[in-house]
C-alpha cells in the first residue's frame, strides 16, 4: 500500500494549487503531469519527498478535469454515446455519425490501455523534474513543428488507423513530461484532421482513458484514509481552470498558434534545468 502520510500536512491552499495546475495544463499541450512535478519542486511543497507526487494528487486534479472535459464536450458525448446504444440494436444507426465516433474512440482507446499497463511501471519512478524537463523539451519540439489543421472537418471522418495511431500518441504520453493532449492532437493533424476535430477526438480519447485511470486509482486507494478539504480544494479547482482551458484551446487552434507553446516549455525546462544542475 502507498505511504500516504504527506496527505495529511497537504494545506487546502496547496491542493488548490496543484488543482489550477493540472486544470490548465492538462488540455493544452504542456503536460499536465510534468507540470504537477515542476509545481511541486519549484512551490517547496515536498509532497513524496520533493519528487514524485502521491496517487491521491493524480486522482482528484484528473477528477476535476474529467468533468471538465465531459461538460466542455457534451453534445459530442452524446452523439456518440446515443449513437453507440442505438448501434448495438439498429444497423440504419450503424450508418450515422455517433456510432462511427463511438467506435474511433474505442480503437483510438485500445492500444492507449495496452500501452499505458506495459510501460506505467518502468515510468512512475521517473515522475521527476530532472526527467520531465528533458521530456518536455521534446514535447516542445513536437508542438513548434506540428501542422496548424487538416481537411477532415468530422470526427466521423477520420479512419480506423487514424484513430489507432491516435491511440498509440495517447498511450506514449503516460512518460512524464509528454504532453497527452499535444501529442494526440499533433497527431491528428499529421494525419489529415481540422485543428478542432483533432482536439475534440484527442479529448474524447481523454475521458475513456482518465475514467479508467480513475478505477485504476480508487483500487489502490480504496483502503485509504483521505481528508476531504483538500481533495475538494483540487477538484475544485482543476475543473474550473480545466474548462477555460478547453475554450482557450480551441481558440488557440483556430487560430493556428499551437506551435508557439514549444518556445514556452524550453523555456520551463531550461529553468528547471538551471536550477538543478546549476544552482
Amino acid at each position: 500500500m502507498q505511504d500516504l502520510s504527506p496527505f495529511f500536512i497537504m494545506t487546502t491552499i496547496q491542493a488548490i494549487i496543484l488543482g489550477m495546475v493540472q486544470g490548465l495544463t492538462e488540455f493544452l499541450p504542456v503536460s499536465s503531469s510534468g507540470h504537477l512535478v515542476l509545481a511541486n519542486y519549484h512551490f517547496g511543497f515536498n509532497f513524496g519527498n520533493g519528487a514524485s507526487l502521491p496517487l491521491y494528487v493524480d486522482l482528484a486534479t484528473n477528477t476535476g478535469t474529467f468533468f471538465a472535459a465531459l461538460v466542455a464536450l457534451r453534445t459530442d458525448v452524446w452523439q456518440a454515446l446515443s449513437g453507440f446504444l442505438q448501434g448495438l440494436t439498429s444497423a440504419d444507426a450503424r450508418q450515422k455519425d455517433g456510432w462511427r465516433m463511438a467506435i474511433l474512440v474505442i480503437i483510438g482507446s485500445v492500444p492507449t490501455l495496452i500501452i499505458a499497463l506495459l510501460l506505467r511501471p518502468i515510468f512512475e519512478d521517473l515522475n521527476r523534474p530532472l526527467f520531465v524537463s528533458f521530456m518536455l523539451i521534446i514535447t516542445g519540439i513536437i508542438m513548434w513543428f506540428t501542422y496548424k489543421s487538416g481537411p477532415k472537418d468530422n470526427v466521423a471522418k477520420l479512419t480506423w488507423k487514424d484513430a489507432l495511431i491516435g491511440g498509440i500518441a495517447q498511450g506514449i504520453a503516460i512518460i512524464p513530461g509528454i504532453s497527452r493532449s499535444g501529442s494526440t492532437i499533433a497527431t491528428m493533424l499529421w494525419r489529415g484532421a481540422s485543428a478542432e476535430v483533432a482536439a475534440k477526438f484527442s479529448f474524447l480519447m481523454y475521458l475513456v482513458a482518465s475514467f479508467g485511470a480513475a478505477i485504476l486509482s480508487i483500487i489502490e486507494l480504496r483502503d485509504s484514509q483521505i481528508d476531504l478539504a483538500p481533495v475538494l480544494g483540487m477538484i475544485i479547482a482543476s475543473f474550473v481552470v480545466g474548462y477555460i482551458a478547453i475554450v482557450w484551446l480551441f481558440a488557440i487552434l483556430r487560430r493556428g498558434q499551437f506551435k508557439w507553446f514549444g518556445p514556452y516549455l524550453w523555456i520551463v525546462a531550461t529553468i528547471t534545468l538551471l536550477r538543478l544542475l546549476v544552482f
